[in-house]
């Protein structure tokens, strides 16, 4: 049996210690854009895996599997589910359409199958939003997004079944809105509404603005919760540019709970083990996430739509 010598165990373990101290102390863009993406060392060591079996080394294949283990862990898949009972079920859809989207056809389609009662876009176009608000205004009377004066505001639109209520936008310095209101279904208690959809962090001005978004809706969400109008039932939703394997993503809404999935890119024949999620949804107590999934049959934009099944607990 061949050893497992020094510099094996340096070469396979110094790609981890790497990332994990770069995940916990990186605070550079391009830094943290790269390591979010923990698709990186997973196919790092799958590639050394193959290349222990081809050296017919089995310390060294042995060593490698727990590596494997760890970085498939924290990677985020398609599903998550917490809870098995569901009892009176809300839906939230989300989905950051693309603005080059060149059809709502397949999206069309899966709603008259599979209505929602919450609906929540990003990039959405004024084409885009009158097409979605005309087919589907007898669905989803109540509606955020495409009136006067109000547009849509970063590219948001907000369709549901039932009313809502307050509806506001606020704007960040950098001039990046976020939707603030009340959602009310029937049976249950008023839940407040956040949405957001902060800048891709391409570059560094772009980074510094998305994290200037997510640190005011941190802000607003825990100056707003303690107050005597706020519902406790607390509901956050967009495509926030950030993935849930940062240490950032780790920082945000204290006492709120998320199940990341695998939403971006939707690139066909792309596993789940090669995308990232960075469409969230935060929920607060008596709200609870029973399951969250990725629809991977939705063509036309380079994100994957999400469905989250909700209950509210008594």
């Amino acid at each position: 049996m061949k050893k497992l010598s020094l510099r094996s165990i340096f070469i396979l373990t110094i790609p981890t210690l790497v990332w994990v101290i770069g995940l916990l102390f990186s605070n550079v863009w391009w830094q943290e854009n790269i390591l979010s993406v923990t698709a990186i060392p997973f196919l790092f060591y799958c590639l050394a895996l193959i290349f222990t079996l081809f050296l017919r080394n089995t310390l060294q294949f042995t060593f490698c599997l727990p590596f494997i283990f760890l970085w498939g862990y924290i990677h985020p898949l398609d599903n998550s589910k917490s809870l098995s009972q569901c009892p009176q079920t809300l839906k939230v859809f989300q989905y950051n359409l693309r603005y080059e989207n060149p059809s709502l056809d397949p999206l069309f389609y899966y709603l008259q199958q599979y209505p929602q009662h919450l609906l929540v876009f990003q990039e959405t176009t004024p084409e885009h939003g009158s097409k979605l608000k005309e087919a589907l205004r007898t669905q989803y009377p109540y509606q955020f997004g495409g009136q006067p004066r109000v547009g849509y505001p970063s590219g948001q639109l907000v369709l549901s079944q039932h009313p809502l209520f307050n509806m506001k936008t606020i704007a960040t310095q950098a001039g990046h809105q976020i939707i603030h209101g009340i959602w009310h279904p029937p049976t249950h208690d008023p839940i407040e509404l956040y949405t957001a959809h902060p800048p891709s962090p391409r570059n560094e001005q772009l980074w510094a603005e998305r994290n200037a978004l997510l640190k005011t809706l941190n802000h607003l969400v825990e100056d707003y919760i303690g107050t005597d109008n706020a519902s406790s039932a607390q509901l956050i939703v967009g495509d926030f540019n950030l993935s849930s394997t940062s240490e950032r993503y780790q920082t945000l809404f204290s006492g709120f709970n998320s199940q990341p999935v695998s939403s971006w890119p939707n690139w066909s024949g792309l596993r789940q083990y090669l995308t990232i999620s960075i469409d969230h949804l935060w929920a607060h107590y008596p709200l609870e996430i029973c399951k969250r999934k990725a629809l991977i049959n939705i063509a036309g934009s380079d994100h994957r739509p999400i469905v989250t099944y909700l209950t509210m607990q008594k």
